[in-house]
């Protein structure tokens, strides 16, 4: 006799505190305005410096 495959699991089966917790409303809202506001800007400066920096070294190196 062949054992049977294991059958998946209905969503109604599974434990609540397998899922994590939906994330509120306020917590989306806040984390948006920390990637907006801080890191985003961040970001966008810290990769057009790297980049002016690059040019500068090169040019410095060449000329």
């Amino acid at each position: 006799m062949r054992p049977t495959a294991p059958s998946l699991s209905q969503p109604s089966d599974r434990k609540a505190e397998d899922s994590a917790p939906a994330p509120t409303r306020r917590a989306e809202g806040l984390m948006f305005l920390w990637l907006a506001v801080l890191v985003w800007p961040l970001i966008a400066v810290g990769t057009v410096s790297a980049y002016g920096f690059s040019i500068w070294m090169y040019q410095l190196l060449t000329h």
